[in-house]
């Protein structure tokens, strides 16, 4: 079945415009929940004040708790970011404030959680940070951003939140230097969480070399649809003309993703080019298209022309070495003033760059 994918143009994160946008959503996919067990998956990647557009914005997660609130619903809210606390990065985006004045429950992620699937990775079992089968429905709540080993970070990318912090390396670790067998690897993960919904915040975002260090970008944008595979290629066909990305591209080779369901947006302007004309500057990642469709043999080969790789801006870096922590191959090391990284271990899967506080870790 062919999921409707929903769009809505939004200057401006006004709960009300945001509710009513995801009222019609709901109403017009027939989405129907009512004292039921909700829980809100944001992107809470880190620390961040929302206008940095890293991590989900709390109006637009107010506006979410306030329609399944007003539903009688119980509702909490998790994620595990990438080195810090939940709580600390609830603090921070401003979602917080919405946590103790909704009564929301916090979910940190961080219990061992054993799950099965016979997927299209080479992979069957994965530790989650928190049980799907708690809630009745999974809330997907993405923020639209560039990302620079997977290209975009929407709805399908965000259910690696569900794999608790001490669990991410590994994974990098096991699929991270092929981006097509990591993009596997997501899309298992997603199968095994099966969200029920997913409403992307794109009012602002990220492109460039993101998702946390790239150009922030008012994009007006917001979109639903009970797929993130369909809501994904959406976006992307939106933004064009790259191709899909890594994620899309083995959705569509495993029929995940009807080969048109671009065709399948509804923006309630009743005019597509309204929704194209959010991402007319759009930046993408310096890494685009360099070493995604590559046999791994040949990438090793031609790494030195290939991949680009993380650089460390020496006059920005304060050596607080969150970069060692997660580097998933332990390529870097204390040189004493700033770190080292050691290409010859690197695997360019770029997480220093994504978890630098000082954005002094570049893509050249």
């Amino acid at each position: 079945m062919l999921e409707k994918v929903l769009a809505g143009v939004c200057d401006t994160y006004d709960v009300k415009k945001i509710k009513e946008f995801i009222e019609k959503c709901l109403n017009e996919i027939n989405f129907k929940v009512t004292k039921s067990k909700i829980l809100l998956k944001p992107n809470l990647l880190s620390s961040k004040t929302p206008e940095k557009a890293v991590t989900t914005h709390p109006i637009f997660v107010q506006a979410i708790s306030e329609i399944f609130l007003d539903l009688s619903c119980s509702v909490s809210i998790g994620d595990s970011p990438g080195y810090e606390s939940t709580e600390k990065v609830l603090m921070q985006s401003g979602i917080m404030s919405i946590v103790k004045s909704h009564n929301l429950k916090i979910r940190s992620f961080d219990r061992r959680i054993i799950k099965y699937i016979k997927g299209i990775s080479p992979y069957s079992k994965f530790t989650l940070g928190e049980d799907p089968d708690d809630y009745d429905f999974i809330i997907n709540i993405p923020k639209l951003k560039s990302h620079s080993m997977m290209g975009l970070t929407l709805g399908v990318k965000n259910m690696f939140g569900f794999i608790p912090s001490f669990e991410k390396a590994k994974w990098h670790l096991k699929a991270g230097k092929d981006r097509m067998l990591f993009a596997s690897v997501l899309i298992d993960i997603y199968n095994v969480v099966k969200p029920s919904l997913t409403i992307l915040d794109g009012i602002s975002g990220m492109d460039g070399d993101g998702p946390s260090n790239g150009r922030v970008n008012n994009f007006g944008i917001m979109l639903t649809c009970k797929s993130s595979f369909e809501l994904d290629y959406v976006i992307e066909k939106l933004i064009g003309p790259s191709g899909p990305m890594p994620i899309s591209d083995m959705a569509l080779k495993h029929n995940l993703i009807k080969k048109y369901s671009a065709c399948c947006v509804y923006p309630f302007s009743n005019d597509i080019d309204v929704c194209k004309k959010c991402f007319v500057d759009f930046k993408f990642p310096k890494t685009i298209n360099t070493d995604w469709r590559l046999p791994v043999f040949i990438k090793t080969t031609l790494s030195k022309i290939f991949i680009k790789r993380p650089k460390i801006n020496k006059n920005r870096c304060r050596n607080c070495q969150i970069c060692l922590n997660v580097c998933p191959v332990k390529a870097i090391s204390n040189s004493g003033i700033t770190p080292n990284i050691n290409y010859k271990k690197c695997i360019s899967c770029y997480c220093c760059q994504e978890m630098c506080p000082e954005s002094a870790i570049t893509i050249l």
